[in-house]
């Protein structure tokens, strides 16, 4: 087997990372490949997780694994003791229905790609990531009446179709740090780039009104800061068990953007593109993201099972959406709390079959959500499952997790949605670029 160079593997990953498919199952009036709820504000926050722990449901800030690398914790970063990289990816199944409509849709994309290069093993290491903070991917259309002239008894009738994608992806690199054998710090500096395109298709019933399709486009970045801290301790009531202690703090990002509205006239019979609000005071707004603490305990009863548990807090009712304040006024503060159990059959002395290579998760999530429609919060319950493919000849492996959710409700004139979907993560370690000396 001819050895693979470390270089040809990041290309991989890389060409990989951008090959985003989206997969849209059918049309109707709620949503065409995301969540109905990703309209609303710059896109619904999205949860990045460590491969190690995501079949739990739970992030990883407390949850350490050599045989993957930690987005969640940078403090984790610190414990490496060789070149690791991960390409995740999901794909979503989405059924949304309101009163009076119904749609099913999915979306495919990357998660997160993540490469991790100790510099002293074991001690100090740094970290590259790229990851969605918020996604908008949605269709959505609003319908409404508009009399031309007061006293008219015909009105015209509107219906305004708008397919929206984008949201703010984090690019990060940081550093881990051993203070000392059982605690570790970490920070991580980035750049958040902002990009949201929407297209919007009018009609009218009335054919003396022309219809103009026209495109919304919002770009900005702006920089932040993320510190991690892990501590654990050893033989609390046994010989084999171990608590662990994870926090991370994510300071807010404020991006300032900018806001095309551009659409394809003919003058002159030619097709010119316009620019609608080149000086509107519009053109220009500010978007941010909310503080952020996430913290967890994980309990290695042994080397076979462990249990975790995780409380995530976001400041959401201090984010600003300035383009459209009512919007804005719909944030809350969020709060996502999980508990999970694996179990680790290869840890064990003994030589076993295929099965016990792997390791097996599950959990459950509950999600109070950043959003408050009609006086009522937008919850999502998620429950989770998954297991881990372990090599046999190095320190890589593979994830596969799946999970259930519900989200929303059908009163108030508001979506519910329920989702099914699976994560995959590929963990890649430098041990596999190693020819064997014996075959």
């Amino acid at each position: 087997m001819k050895r693979v160079t470390r270089y040809k593997l990041i290309l991989i990953l890389l060409v990989g990372l951008f090959a985003v498919t989206t997969v849209q199952a059918q049309n109707d009036n709620l949503a065409s490949t995301g969540s109905f709820y990703s309209g609303i504000g710059f896109g619904s926050p999205v949860d990045y997780f460590s491969p190690f722990s995501m079949g739990m449901g739970l992030s990883g800030v407390s949850n350490f694994s050599a045989f993957s690398t930690n987005i969640a914790n940078p403090a984790h970063w610190g414990l490496a003791n060789f070149t690791q990289a991960n390409l995740s990816a999901g794909l979503s199944n989405i059924y949304s229905a309101d009163f009076n409509s119904s749609t099913r849709n999915a979306f495919f994309g990357i998660d997160q790609f993540q490469i991790t290069f100790p510099i002293i093993k074991n001690r100090l290491a740094i970290s590259g990531s790229i990851t969605p903070m918020t996604r908008g991917d949605f269709r959505k259309i609003s319908s409404g009446l508009y009399n031309p002239l007061p006293g008219l008894a015909n009105s015209v009738r509107y219906d305004f179709t708008t397919n929206g994608t984008g949201g703010v992806n984090r690019f990060e690199s940081g550093i881990g740090f051993a203070l000392t054998n059982q605690i570790l710090v970490g920070y991580a500096f980035s750049a958040n780039l902002l990009s949201m395109n929407e297209t919007v298709v009018p009609e009218f019933t009335d054919i003396q009104y022309r219809a103009v399709n026209f495109e919304r486009k919002k770009e900005g970045y702006s920089f932040g800061h993320r510190f991690g801290l892990y501590a654990f301790t050893q033989n609390i009531f046994g010989s084999e068990d171990q608590l662990s202690f994870g926090a991370t703090l994510s300071l807010p990002v404020e991006i300032e953007a900018e806001q095309k509205v551009t659409a394809f006239r003919a003058v002159n019979d030619q097709r010119i593109l316009v620019d609608y609000n080149e000086n509107s005071p519009n053109r220009n707004g500010t978007i941010k993201l909310p503080l952020e603490f996430n913290t967890g305990l994980t309990y290695n009863l042994n080397r076979f099972i462990n249990v975790g548990a995780e409380l995530l807090l976001q400041q959401w009712s201090d984010a600003l959406y300035s383009f459209d304040t009512n919007q804005q006024n719909l944030y809350k503060d969020r709060a996502r709390a999980g508990f999970g159990i694996q179990y680790h059959p290869y840890r064990s002395d003994q030589r076993g079959g295929f099965l016990s290579r792997m390791k097996y998760s599950t959990g459950v999530t509950y999600d109070t959500g950043n959003l408050e429609i009609n006086g009522e919060n937008i919850e999502t319950i998620y429950f989770n499952a998954g297991f881990g493919l372990m090599s046999v000849q190095s320190a890589s492996s593979i994830d596969l997790s799946i999970h259930y959710g519900i989200r929303g409700t059908e009163s108030l004139n508001l979506v519910k949605e329920n989702i099914w979907g699976f994560k995959l993560s590929l963990n890649l370690a430098e041990m596999m670029f190693i020819r064997q000396r014996f075959q």
